[in-house]
């Protein structure tokens, strides 16, 4: 008789009504994500949570652990397999393999303290990844189907797009391939044409913008023609030109754009083609060193080299080979243009990191642009670095202003690279705020857990964020008040639109647009935790509660301590970022949000001197708001002219 157990491991992937499930002490399901663990909660059909099987120590050191392993790439016996024209090839892939790492992960240690439970003699169901791995853990593993899912190692490869239907605020979301959009851009990159016939003598004072958002930089691009710089706009993951608009800003803008139909040709063409062949071979034979691979990836001691290392292979082999042609471009366009300067938001995206490192053999000086808030606390200080806002690579990094100018310094940013001159995204809402807004309505701007914090993805914070979110729109509907909700621009972000509309079928929700029209017109501003758009808010006067989610567990206070660095000038006990502090915000949880929320719409005198304090901010967050683009040409007019 066999008195093994039956314990079924689900995830969003399964359906449970196929499995052969009896509810008895001789069975056990434990879920691995929210979606499988709400619709057996709806069910009442008892159930184990798997992130509830780690310790906080445990929870905490996955994304420190995923940093460490993410730096691959740089052992010295991995290295020379994998650079190609001075390029390390690892380097490119860190970022989103930052996000597979904390995940993949996160599943191997719920799946390890499983098999230490309940044992390795039990008979365990399950699919996916769960699968992959629990075969290497038990002999007594049946796969409930046979879907294959190779999400987690191809984050990028599906993409969500919004739809707006009808003329009424109703989206629909479609999924397209990378390949598919890819061919949606090369469409919209055709218009490049319109833009290259210049008589301008290019051989000087050329300045390399790569990655930046057409509508973003709006202002920019319409006072470079009275700029005696001449600007080549370079973007590989998002379109320049997408619709009239952005057409007739770059046409008028005089700006050049270069791209794949302008750098290519057939020699290029066989090059890529051959490189690729010869890469293969170097990365096959960089994976023969099993023991390297075998040691590294391992978390606690505990290798997970085994079952991840087929996904990661071919992750890493098809990204790679990708590559190859990014880097050809970009060698095409450092060699067709004689560049002064390249602006760049980001030290970390591939194509960002292209640029770094075979600008640095051109020796071509590079800026590093702030383009959104920057969490200047000390828990702060990792995530900063591992996403690219801090000067590591750049040569000088442009700010907004003292605040994030004073961060840098405190972290070991020498002075001469720090320059606090502001930002051109804001200048349009110099235009907002000179119209008065007239409208009473509360606007919420909702925030989920991110995919490289393990922390935010236990169960128990996206449920704590789902419950501030409900009461939320409880209170502002309790209290009378129309509700807008604005959602994250993520695909990824949880959407609470059902929970919202049972609440009340009134509620606005927008899912797209620009923010800044929406906080120009309410007359209240509530944020999850800490978001760019506090920044709009102090712009337009508008008061504003942060309602933590994240920041005040006591999880996050304890990965502040483990990940603090003892940086000059920084105070341990100052954990929150400067935008939060000194009543700039009115700060509340889910405790305390109604009386916080009572106080702010009834109490004149504590409103007013939330808007005063987010107004003596706002000095020191940002200089020469308003007119920064005026004030990001003269500075670099300024800046060539040096040299």
């Amino acid at each position: 008789m066999n008195s093994s157990k039956n314990i079924f491991l689900l995830d969003s992937q399964i359906n449970f009504s196929e499995i052969n499930y009896s509810n008895n002490r001789d069975s056990q399901i434990i879920t691995f994500d929210f979606d499988s663990h709400d619709a057996l909660e709806k069910k009442s059909i008892p159930h184990l949570i798997s992130d509830t099987l780690l310790s906080k120590k445990e929870l905490l050191g996955i994304r420190n652990n995923a940093f460490l392993l993410s730096d691959w790439y740089k052992e010295e016996t991995i290295e020379k397999n994998i650079e190609y024209e001075n390029v390390n090839l690892g380097s490119l892939i860190q970022a989103e393999f930052i996000n597979i790492l904390v995940n993949y992960s996160k599943r191997f240690l719920e799946c390890l303290n499983i098999i230490r439970k309940f044992g390795a003699n039990e008979n365990y169901h399950c699919s996916g990844l769960t699968y992959e791995i629990m075969k290497y853990l038990s002999a007594k593993v049946e796969k409930i189907n046979d879907s294959s899912d190779d999400s987690l190692f191809f984050p990028l490869d599906l993409l969500k797009i919004k739809i707006k239907l009808g003329t009424k605020n109703h989206f629909t979301e479609l999924e397209i391939s990378q390949n598919f959009f890819k061919k949606l851009k090369k469409f919209t990159e055709k218009s490049s044409i319109f833009f290259s016939n210049k008589n301008t003598d290019f051989t000087q004072k050329n300045i390399l913008i790569s990655e930046f958002n057409t509508i973003s930089y709006q202002s920019l691009f319409s006072k470079i023609p009275e700029s005696k710089l001449n600007f080549i706009f370079f973007n590989r993951r998002q379109p320049t030109v997408w619709n009239t608009k952005t057409f007739s800003l770059i046409k008028k803008s005089g700006v050049i754009i270069e791209n794949a139909d302008t750098l290519m040709n057939s020699e290029m063409k066989k090059k890529i083609k051959n490189d690729k062949k010869n890469i293969e071979i170097k990365i096959n034979n960089m994976f023969k060193n099993a023991d390297f691979f075998n040691s590294f990836f391992s978390i606690n001691g505990n290798s997970f080299w085994i079952s991840f290392s087929s996904h990661f292979i071919t992750y890493f082999k098809k990204r790679a080979l990708e590559f190859i042609k990014e880097i050809q471009l970009a060698k095409e366009l450092l060699n067709k243009f004689h560049f002064s300067f390249i602006l760049l938001h980001s030290e970390v995206g591939p194509n960002e990191k292209i640029l770094l490192q075979l600008a640095k053999l051109k020796k071509i000086t590079i800026f590093l642009l702030q383009h959104g808030l920057i969490n200047d606390s000390v828990e702060g200080y990792d995530h900063n670095v591992y996403t690219g806002v801090i000067p590591i690579e750049s040569d000088h990094a442009i700010v907004w202003g003292k605040v994030y100018e004073d961060y840098f310094k405190q972290i070991g940013i020498p002075e001469e690279k720090i320059h606090a001159i502001g930002t051109p995204i804001y200048d349009n809402l110099k235009t907002l705020n000179s119209i008065d807004s007239g409208e009473d309505y509360v606007l919420l701007a909702t925030s989920g857990p991110t995919k490289e914090v393990a922390v935010d993805l236990a169960i128990e914070n996206i449920e704590k964020n789902i419950a501030t979110i409900k009461k939320i729109a409880e209170t502002v509907v309790s209290h009378n008040k129309k509700l807008i909700v604005k959602l994250h621009p993520s695909p990824d972000e949880y959407d609470p639109s059902k929970i919202l509309r049972k609440i009340n079928p009134e509620i606005e929700i927008i899912k797209t647009g620009n923010i800044g029209e929406l906080i120009k017109k309410c007359s209240l501003f509530i944020v999850i935790d800490v978001s760019t758009s506090i920044i709009d808010a102090h712009l337009l006067g508008k008061p504003v509660i942060s309602v933590a989610v994240w920041r005040t567990s006591s999880i996050a206070v304890k990965a502040a301590k483990t990940n603090f660095h003892n940086f000059a000038g920084l105070n341990i006990q100052n954990w929150l970022p400067t935008v939060l502090e000194n009543n700039s915000c009115a700060l509340a949880d889910i405790s305390s949000f109604e009386k916080i929320f009572h106080k702010m719409i009834h109490d004149d005198e504590f409103r007013n001197k939330i808007i005063k304090n987010a107004n003596t901010s706002i000095q020191k967050h940002m200089s020469f708001h308003y007119d920064g683009a005026t004030t990001l040409l003269t500075f670099l007019e300024k800046f060539e002219n040096k040299f």
